[in-house]
């Protein structure tokens, strides 16, 4: 991830509320904000999830809100640290999200047994959905990257 910007301040990370197409609100979404040219940008890897849900959303209806923890486990576990956590430093903070992960992806592929199990080929589908989500940024103590491909 981009820790610098291009006016060379180091990032701070933040979660806002996105607007979309003045028609859908989502907040939470996990952005990069520089304090000193206050440029803004979304995280890297939550780009391509971000714009699939854009897309997926209906437009016809009255205007509506969304909170994108709802719909993204790495967003979720990122802002339910940097809310609750009483880490002080960086690293605490990253060493937290890599348990908190590697946590939920043990819990996910539980319940994706528990789905085979029974035979639930679309309860299957969307847990392989929220494992993919891990794909994008999950690193492991020694820097390796862990990473789940849906078979």
């Amino acid at each position: 991830m981009q820790e610098h910007c291009k006016c060379g301040q180091r990032y701070d990370l933040d979660f806002r509320l996105v607007d979309y197409k003045k028609h859908v609100s989502i907040d939470n979404v996990p952005v990069l904000i520089c304090p000193k040219c206050e440029h803004e940008e979304v995280l890297p890897w939550i780009k391509g999830d971000l714009g699939s849900l854009l897309r997926s959303l209906p437009l016809d209806e009255e205007p509506y809100g969304l909170d994108y923890t709802e719909f993204n486990e790495l967003a979720l576990i990122m802002y339910t640290i940097f809310t609750c956590s009483e880490a002080d430093t960086k690293d605490a903070l990253k060493a937290e999200i890599q348990a908190s992960c590697i946590s939920r992806i043990n819990a996910l592929l539980d319940l994706y047994r528990c789905a085979g199990d029974a035979g639930d080929r679309s309860w299957m589908a969307e847990i392989e959905l929220r494992l993919a989500q891990f794909t994008e940024k999950v690193a492991v103590d020694d820097g390796r990257e862990a990473r789940f491909s849906p078979a």
